[in-house]
């Protein structure tokens, strides 16, 4: 499947008004010339007109981010990644144990740093959905082979349309910081619970997907951060490699 105006491959998007598929440049009617135009139009009126009505910009990016939507490719895309995600990390421990709790690690290590992205971008009142990117995907797959030492997780992004090179920044942090969240309570939990192990594995894998993340190359997270704010970027990674060093000590 190609895009209809242009033939692009990557992250294809159907347009609600005239059921063909765009690309990200060409994703909005009027990027594509939408044969049904008239009815996008229509909608904008009145979105503007009931925006008009909130006063207060914070309330009103807030009520979209608690109000927001998953369209049904953005849920596929991200059931397909999640489920890719989670046979790598159960190649870490090659698929010899695996229980209810090391599923919850790797499933929410993976959904929350997305869903990041997503609120946050809602947030700044931008669109924001999850895309699973073919060859993102097939790297990951090969991944999640036990023998294969280096893991590579990129099955795929949010996509946003924010070209704010400061909100860029922020989105693209917050993903990578939500990591560092939950790993830092994992590695408390950890030292209170020593006997349960994988608290200490729900540390590191945080703390690997974080570092992974935020490396300054192509699309990941960590070039947005590095391109808005490289002292951001170079704290957030200090912080980064000494949860991973610590976890795995």
């Amino acid at each position: 499947m190609k895009c209809h105006l242009c033939n692009g491959e990557d992250f294809l998007f159907k347009c609600n008004y005239c059921k063909e598929f765009f690309c990200t440049e060409h994703r909005l009617p009027i990027s594509h010339s939408c044969s049904a135009i008239d009815r996008f139009s229509e909608k904008r009126k009145i979105n503007l007109f009931r925006d008009n009505f909130t006063t207060n910009s914070f309330l009103n990016n807030f009520s979209k981010t608690i109000n927001i939507r998953f369209s049904r490719t953005e849920i596929k895309h991200l059931l397909v990644a999640t489920f890719l995600v989670l046979l790598v990390g159960m190649s870490l421990n090659n698929y010899r144990y695996i229980s209810f709790e090391f599923l919850v690690i790797f499933i929410i290590a993976f959904l929350f740093h997305e869903l990041a992205h997503k609120f946050l971008a809602n947030f700044y009142g931008s669109w924001a959905e999850f895309r699973a990117e073919v060859y993102g995907l097939i790297v990951t797959a090969i991944s999640a082979i036990p023998f294969i030492p280096f893991k590579f997780i990129a099955p795929g992004a949010v996509i946003v349309g924010i070209s704010n090179k400061e909100k860029l920044g922020k989105v693209a942090l917050i993903g990578p910081m939500t990591n560092l969240v939950m790993g830092f309570l994992f590695l408390l939990l950890s030292y209170l619970y020593p006997y349960l192990l994988y608290f200490n594995i729900g540390a590191s894998f945080n703390a690997w997907i974080s570092m992974f993340n935020l490396l300054p190359f192509g699309v990941l997270d960590g070039q947005k951060i590095f391109n808005w704010n490289k002292v951001v970027w170079f704290f957030t990674m200090a912080i980064t490699m000494t949860l991973f060093i610590i976890s795995y000590n």
